[in-house]
């Protein structure tokens, strides 16, 4: 009887932690989407960055505006490519995560076989006697029988694919938090710097109105501010990665000695936190 109470256990544990893999898995996945959604290209600041392209805002020569050099942005380009490449990989794992922990996903549902037989048996096959609390029992009895099982070997399955992967997901997000917080922000800076001496510095100082002086001030707020707000963007990301991280590794290996309890409650609260940098980040790419 004791065997039977623990396994009882183990088993409602297992099907309790399968659903909180799964809402991980549903957060993660929306928000390494919403996180390529976000970012800036490396091919984007590319046209911040260049000298060239900056030259364009401030040659007013009718000739040379006709020969406008073209911006290669060739290494950018390549950057782009692995960070689109890293993106929908994390997008595919977590999707798959997502899926397979799914307890709707590998049910049996008898529901219109049964609900057929409900129908047509008063008719057809009177001795059946199939009253409505036969077919509720029916199916009850079917989808117990035949997911239950499915469920927990669904949950060991799945815990040791994660447990496999984590220390080479945790690399795939080491190296993705790096692009975005020091290449991509890096570069950003660097545009920054490159449009204060190449556009604001030369209009400002060609400019011979207090008018003329207020719009290019106008200007140079603006586009620092639209920098600003990448940066934000990638602020959040890297933050939302660093919790993806964290509870990748607590669903796979759990937290003892204090076991499900501690994993379940840290889980809640992630989950609301990554939800609303989701929501964050929504805001800030409109």
């Amino acid at each position: 009887m004791k065997k039977v109470l623990i396994a009882a256990l183990v088993f409602l544990v297992s099907c309790k932690s399968t659903e909180y893999i799964n809402r991980f898995a549903k957060s993660a996945t929306t928000g390494t989407i919403e996180i390529s959604r976000a970012s800036l290209s490396f091919g984007s600041i590319c046209q911040l960055y260049d000298p060239a392209a900056l030259a364009r805002f401030t040659d007013t020569s009718l000739y040379t505006a006709a020969k406008r050099p073209t911006v290669q942005c060739i290494e950018f380009r390549k950057a782009d490519s692995l960070t689109k490449l890293i993106n929908e990989t994390l997008v595919n794992y977590f999707s798959l995560l997502q899926s397979v922990s799914d307890k709707k996903l590998l049910a049996y549902n008898a529901t219109d076989l049964v609900n057929s037989l409900a129908v047509i048996q008063p008719q057809v096959l009177p001795a059946l006697a199939l009253t409505d609390e036969k077919i509720s029992a029916i199916k009850v009895l079917l989808n117990t029988v035949l997911n239950e099982p499915i469920k927990w070997y669904r949950h060991k399955k799945l815990v040791t694919t994660m447990k496999q992967n984590d220390s080479v997901l945790a690399r795939v997000l080491s190296a993705y938090s790096f692009i975005l917080d020091s290449a991509l922000s890096g570069e950003i800076s660097q545009a920054k710097e490159n449009y204060t001496s190449f556009v604001y510095a030369p209009l400002y100082g060609w400019s011979k109105t207090p008018v003329e002086k207020v719009m290019i001030n106008q200007q140079y707020s603006q586009f620092m501010t639209s920098l600003e707000v990448e940066k934000d963007k990638i602020s959040k990301s890297v933050r939302l990665l660093s919790i993806i991280r964290k509870d990748h590794h607590l669903l796979a290996f759990g937290k003892p000695p204090e076991g499900f309890a501690y994993t379940e409650k840290e889980i809640d609260q992630d989950i609301v936190i990554i939800n609303k940098m989701i929501n964050e980040l929504m805001q800030l790419i409109k």
